[in-house]
């Protein structure tokens, strides 16, 4: 008996130091421990300032765009002197003077366009080379072009071929007008020889007859040293 009141009496010792060390951890009105002091950080680096911006234009303002520079158009250098022929309301043609018709003004090359001036066409890359050298120098005809190249030539000249009725109105006035001719040659010119005959011949005129008044002819392709071409200029008919 007296031994069980003994263990009763360790046990309420125990029970009774427990309580006064739980209530310690449980104040609820102990004071909280003092913070650690935090580490002073360096100062902040000063920025540049910045330039102002732009002012943006209002909405449905359009700002102006910058105007595109002209690319210059080369001027073609004139190959010969020009013949102005004025209008004339009947202009007699034909190989026996059968025609009367209107021809309206219009201006022609005094010459033959020369080697060298179709050079120049080449060069700037608007003419195809002559299929060959010209016999004549640079200053005479230019030889084996054929009707596709005397047009792109003229073109180039800021010209066109005449057509036969033009040819043969300058070549009837000849020596009055100062039209000339290197050589006995025929010439291109933009009329075809006939639109019925099943053919797609194009007209040439002069030659070695000299003669103002007749006609010839040639397929297209030809490429020889027997045509040569001179260039007009004013509205075709």
């Amino acid at each position: 008996m007296r031994t069980r009141l003994s263990a009763l009496a360790a046990l309420a010792s125990l029970l009774l130091v427990a309580s006064a060390h739980a209530g310690e951890d449980d104040n609820p009105f102990e004071q909280p421990a003092a913070p650690t002091e935090l580490p002073t950080l360096p100062p902040l680096a000063v920025l540049p300032e910045l330039p102002p911006l732009p002012e943006l234009p209002p909405l449905g303002a359009r700002s102006a765009l910058p105007t595109p520079t002209p690319t210059p158009t080369p001027t073609p250098t004139p190959t010969a002197t020009l013949l102005s022929l004025p209008a004339v309301a009947s202009a007699t043609l034909g190989q026996y003077d059968e025609y009367e018709r209107p021809i309206a003004a219009f201006s022609i090359d005094a010459s033959p366009v020369s080697a060298a001036a179709f050079q120049r066409c080449v060069t700037a890359g608007h003419c195809t080379r002559p299929s060959c050298a010209s016999a004549h120098g640079a200053e005479g005809r230019v030889t084996c072009v054929d009707l596709e190249q005397a047009k792109s030539y003229c073109a180039f000249a800021g010209e066109r071929l005449p057509t036969e009725e033009e040819w043969e109105h300058a070549a009837r006035q000849a020596s009055a007008v100062g039209m000339r001719s290197t050589d006995d040659a025929a010439e291109w010119t933009s009329s075809p020889y006939c639109f019925f005959c099943g053919k797609d011949d194009q007209v040439v005129r002069g030659g070695p007859a000299r003669n103002p008044a007749l006609r010839g002819w040639r397929p297209p392709a030809t490429h020889d040293a027997s045509v040569g071409f001179r260039c007009a200029r004013g509205e075709e008919p």
